[in-house]
């Protein structure tokens, strides 16, 4: 059981395949399980809770003989404590332990209850073999553990340590044996992807070189970033991004907030002027390119002049996505103890205000992207409503779904579209509309089936 976030699910398919070249099997039913592994989030509260709930869920229905084991970010953060409140746990597996987790199962077979919570002075683990659990042509590459960076309102390098670059060597060895077995897709991940290699010794353009290398594995078809840090970015990937084609035009840079007395508060790098010309910067040397941030609402001291500013900056950053959260106060934080906390119903009203204006800006951004022609990697098949304007559009109940260079899985939404298309192919699609999350469309040089007034609408 994997919560959490995609480093997370990496975490989780790297434990799977340590199990399975040590004997053991998966089965679809945890009540058939001889061992349940619950790989936990802790980042914050709703996700605390989850896990939480998911080990209790587990504890309660554990059968006589079967081994519970919690790893993840909640077992790193409160392994000894759940091991005393939860009884029903065999052993505690924290974030840079997660690679010797047949080990565990094995001591905790033999009844000696292993606690493990120690950090790997470099994540060079056997990340080989793994069992993607992703669309088939998809998978995430973590290309570094931890974090360096000090913001006040994050618990990152108490659960996950500093920052450790992965070698190049053993990067190119995983990325070359996930596309022997058929991906097409690598996402690149870290908790600060554009600081790869800085650890190593290398100043500048650490990830534009990671990317050159794996631009050269043959077959591999598409690269995606995510989670670049604004202060990290530089010109050498920029320029990457630019020139190598293989390299998706999609930028994700989490900038949390805009106002400059906010960003010192929560001790984020530069101010929202600056943020505004590296975006500028991205769109002017990466043309096409789509644009994604978070920011974070009713962080401690968070005035009513902040907010407006955010709400002017967001309408000129014409970003294409951008997700917004409200502040959760996580104990062990610097910014857990400031004054000026935002009450919950005022946190909402700023969500709703903020999530307003920046649709606006999305609705303009996916009203460019109608009409065009993109390729698209498909995922699957669904089938709509019979009231689901899609339907409507499209004329069919069964459409195929994929996404273009603009869409990150699991974020972004998806691309829907009438016509045969086999799983893990690229196609060609005619976007022809767009609800307010996915956009619809028909393979190109196949008949216009969607209403074009209805398309016209959005």
């Amino acid at each position: 059981m994997s919560l959490g976030c995609a480093k997370n699910l990496v975490d989780s398919e790297v434990m799977i395949g340590k199990l399975g070249r040590s004997g053991w099997e998966l089965v679809a039913d945890t009540r058939d399980a001889d061992a349940v592994v619950v790989n936990t989030c802790a980042f914050i509260d709703p996700a605390k809770a989850e896990s939480t709930d998911a080990i209790l869920e587990q504890a309660a229905s554990k059968r006589a003989g079967q081994q519970l084991i919690v790893a993840g970010c909640l077992s790193q953060r409160y392994g000894e404590q759940l091991r005393q409140l939860i009884p029903e746990i065999d052993g505690i597996v924290g974030t840079g332990a997660y690679a010797g987790i047949d080990e565990v199962l094995e001591e905790a077979r033999a009844g000696l209850g292993p606690v493990r919570l120690g950090f790997e002075p470099e994540p060079e683990h056997d990340f080989l073999p793994r069992l993607v659990t992703t669309p088939r042509a998809t998978a995430y590459l973590k290309i570094a553990e931890g974090c360096d960076h000090p913001c006040t309102f994050c618990v990152i390098p108490q659960l996950r340590g500093a920052f450790r670059s992965r070698s190049r060597e053993s990067l190119l060895a995983e990325a070359r044996a996930l596309v022997a077995g058929g991906v097409k897709e690598l996402i690149l991940i870290a908790q600060d992807s554009s600081m790869y290699g800085r650890d190593r010794g290398t100043r500048r353009g650490g990830l534009a070189q990671l990317l050159g290398d794996l631009h050269e594995i043959e077959g591999l078809e598409w690269i995606r970033l995510l989670y670049l840090y604004p202060a990290t970015v530089d010109d050498e990937l920029i320029d990457a991004m630019a020139r190598l084609p293989k390299v998706c035009k999609y930028m994700d840079m989490p900038l949390q907030h805009a106002h400059p007395e906010v960003l010192r508060a929560m001790l984020r790098p530069s101010n929202g002027e600056r943020y505004l010309e590296l975006i500028g910067e991205f769109r002017r040397r990466v043309p096409g390119i789509t644009m994604r941030s978070t920011f974070i609402v009713g962080f401690p001291g968070e005035r009513e002049e902040h907010v407006d500013y955010l709400e002017r900056w967001i309408a000129r950053a014409e970003l294409d996505r951008v997700g917004f959260f409200a502040y959760s106060r996580e104990e062990g934080t610097p910014a857990a103890g400031l004054g000026d906390q935002i009450a919950a119903r005022e946190k909402r009203r700023r969500l709703v205000r903020l999530r307003e204006a920046q649709r606006e800006a999305s609705q303009r951004a996916r009203r460019r992207r109608i009409g065009r022609t993109e390729r698209v990697l498909v995922e699957g098949t669904k089938v709509v409503r019979g009231d689901d304007p899609v339907r409507i559009a499209l004329g069919t109940a069964r459409v195929s779904v994929g996404r273009s260079q603009g869409e990150a899985p699991g974020v972004d939404g998806a691309i829907q579209f009438s016509g045969a298309a086999e799983t893990g192919e690229f196609v060609n699609v005619t976007l022809g509309g767009a609800t307010a999350f996915d956009f619809f469309g028909t393979l190109a040089g196949e008949p216009e089936a969607m209403s074009r007034g209805f398309a016209r609408a959005l």
